[in-house]
């Protein structure tokens, strides 16, 4: 929010149905997700997934975060890029809307 972006939080633990719900509610140009365990990363290719099925993964970039988070997971998942913290991934959806 501080670098002007409008932010939908829904909270932890988010069941991926609950992605698709908002995707289609907000039409956002952005969904991020954040992993704290190794264990949770599993989870938001679960999300991507969901998302594909819905037919809204093509409307949207996906970016994640959180420690355990690196370039490798952003592939293995499908998601659209990874940030080690709050001012790279301020960066990152910057270049993926086209504001940077």
């Amino acid at each position: 929010e501080g670098a002007g972006f409008e932010v939908i939080n829904l909270g932890f633990d988010v069941d991926p149905e609950k992605f698709v719900e908002a995707v289609k509610e907000y039409q956002p140009d952005i969904v991020g997700m954040s992993a704290m365990l190794t264990t949770t990363m599993i989870a938001m290719g679960y999300t991507i997934n969901a998302l594909k099925e819905a037919g809204l993964r093509d409307t949207v970039k996906v970016i994640i975060g959180g420690s355990p988070v690196d370039a490798e997971i952003v592939d293995r998942i499908g998601a659209d890029g990874y940030a080690y913290n709050s001012p790279t991934a301020v960066e990152l959806a910057k270049r993926l809307v086209g504001a940077a």
